[in-house]
């Protein structure tokens, strides 16, 4: 396993607790982190406050702050009056969102110390960041940075950061006199968000007009270009909301669709007429499938997975308490009302008791769906591999699985891309290529009758482009036809929805936003869907995500993360 892959497992990780931390404060388990960003179902609860900012090598006990900060927010801040007094102003906007952040974050109860120093940690952190990133040496810096450290001492009634408490102290006592009243009004009014508005917004907009003077002033003054621009930095950075860091670490992009948005999110087809639903597996040559079989049972040999321990830690994983029935006639348990009469008859007997025993179902069907674009080529025999093991373990286990393909018939398109050129290429066609859905392993057929048929994942020539939300459609769509109590469905892929053709005639994202909009409706049908990125990170698609290091094959760590994902959410 790489050392990125292995941080990039950790972060998953930290950020998955973190998400599970902010539902729980909330109350609401539609709350999910998506990246960078938090989400209430698929509303982004981002927040212009920059000491909430996450950036993708947070430390567990600081994102714990951001958490709790959103969480609390949620709970204490009415969020229509917020947005009905948003300035227009960017930087006043900005301001007024922070001390909002910073009322509700005050309004923390002393029964939930752990949350109040997570949150004072958070902002200690931020200002520890800001101030060793220099930007307290520019004029706008320091200004903005004085402002966010009196707001927060007053309404939290804690010192401000002890380090740069000497720093800030001439800009504080220059701007005390303008912000004296507005100040008060905000530790006095912090339980009132009514009242509390007007203070924050006389703020927001000093801090506005202070920094559009500075500025003016300093473009007269300055004759230092790179002077002028580095006085600006601080600010850039806190405008900057959607800034990002670069990494070793790869992530699927993901972006609004104008297109899409345009057409109210309506997913177009332009022609279906030559999609179609295969069998692999028939256009194989049976001599070569069973080539294929002895090649993956040696790899799968290879690597020495105790194959009995990862039966019972997917049966453990996949166990639902359902209630309970009694065994009667114990030696030891609660009492037996019925029995008691037999204790005084006959003293000696001792089976008196009743125990209760937990019925337990395993009734789930799992769906492995395979994105069979032509950049998996790479990774096919260790992704065959992995899919054939766990379908097996799956189904030892009492698990129903099916195997699954997507793909299209055509690279550019095809005979849909070609017609559509040829009838005057209106605009905003749709979907442009030849569909191919492809079935490895139909649930109803188990992996002792199936297990050649998987092996059709080798046929490198049927690896063309990928449209997923059509796919995942399907593939939802087949198991919400099972009659299994859960239904979970993974999606194996190694990026983003690429269709040449249709990217072309519609924009990058198009059939990328189809794909969020199909996650969200087949989890609201009950479908527990889950992106199992080849290399990467899939969390800018879906809401649950793995990530498979197969460059040398199926290590512990993933099969680990695979296993907690089976469990879910306990009922």
């Amino acid at each position: 396993m790489t050392a990125s892959t292995d941080a990039l497992r950790q972060q998953r990780r930290v950020r998955e607790l973190s998400a599970a931390v902010t539902r729980a404060l909330a109350a609401d388990p539609s709350i999910h982190l998506r990246q960078q960003h938090f989400f209430k179902g698929n509303q982004s609860l981002a927040s212009y406050a920059p000491h909430l900012r996450l950036q993708p090598e947070e430390q567990l006990e600081f994102l714990r702050g951001v958490a709790d900060s959103l969480a609390i927010r949620l709970q204490y801040s009415d969020q229509t009056l917020h947005q009905s007094h948003l300035p227009d102003d960017p930087l006043a906007r900005l301001v007024f969102d922070w001390l909002e952040s910073l009322r509700t974050e005050s309004l923390t109860p002393d029964t939930l110390p752990g949350v109040k120093a997570n949150l004072e940690k958070r902002f200690y952190y931020w200002s520890a960041g800001f101030h060793h990133a220099g930007h307290t040496q520019s004029a706008l810096g320091i200004l903005l940075y004085t402002v966010a450290q009196m707001c927060w001492s007053r309404l939290m009634g804690r010192p401000v950061y002890e380090e740069t408490e000497d720093v800030i102290e001439a800009t504080r006592a220059s701007i005390n006199a303008e912000l004296g009243t507005a100040l008060a009004g905000l530790r006095r009014d912090r339980h009132n968000q009514s009242n509390y508005t007007p203070h924050a917004l006389a703020i927001a907009h000093l801090v506005a007009r202070s920094v559009e003077q500075a500025l003016a002033n300093k473009k007269k003054q300055s004759t230092d270009e790179d002077e002028d621009e580095a006085s600006q930095d601080a600010f850039a950075l806190l405008l900057d909301l959607d800034a990002g860091q670069e990494g070793a670490i790869h992530t699927a992009e993901s972006a609004q669709s104008e297109v899409f948005s345009a057409l109210k999110e309506r997913y177009a087809i332009f022609d279906d007429q030559f999609d179609r639903i295969t069998y692999p597996a028939d256009s194989v040559r049976p001599e070569l499938l069973e080539d294929y079989r002895e090649r993956i049972n040696q790899r799968i040999a290879a690597q020495h997975i105790p194959f009995p321990l990862l039966v019972q830690r997917i049966r453990r994983a996949l166990e639902r308490p359902l209630g309970e029935r009694w065994e009667w006639d114990q030696e030891e348990g609660l009492i037996d009302g019925r029995r008691l009469t037999q204790l005084i008859s006959s003293p000696m007997e001792r089976r008196l008791f009743k125990r209760p025993q937990p019925l337990i179902q395993h009734q789930t069907s799992v769906s492995f769906l395979i994105d069979c674009s032509g950049s998996m080529k790479v990774h096919a025999e260790t992704l065959t591999m992995m899919v054939d093991l766990l379908c097996k373990a799956l189904e030892r286990a009492g698990a129903q699985t099916e195997v699954l393909g997507f793909s299209t018939q055509a690279w550019n398109g095809g005979r849909p891309y070609r017609r559509w050129r040829a009838t005057g290429r209106k605009p905003h066609p749709g979907r442009l290529n030849e569909v191919e859905h492809r079935i490895f392993k139909e649930a109803d057929t188990s992996w002792q009758h199936a297990n050649r048929a998987i092996m059709a994942l080798l046929k490198l020539d049927l690896y063309r482009e990928g449209i997923d939300g059509e796919a995942v459609q399907w593939a939802s769509e087949r198991l919400l036809a099972q009659s299994s109590a859960r239904k979970l469905l993974y999606v194996v892929s190694d990026g983003s929805p690429m269709d040449s053709a249709t990217n072309l005639a519609n924009d990058d994202f198009y059939i990328d936003n189809h794909l969020h909009q199909v996650l969200g409706q087949s989890q609201a049908l009950g479908v527990e869907v889950c992106g199992i990125g080849i290399g990467l990170d899939l969390g800018q698609l879906y809401q649950h995500a793995l990530i498979a290091d197969l460059h040398k094959g199926l290590d512990n760590h993933f099969i680990d993360d695979f296993i907690q994902s089976l469990r879910g959410s306990r009922r």
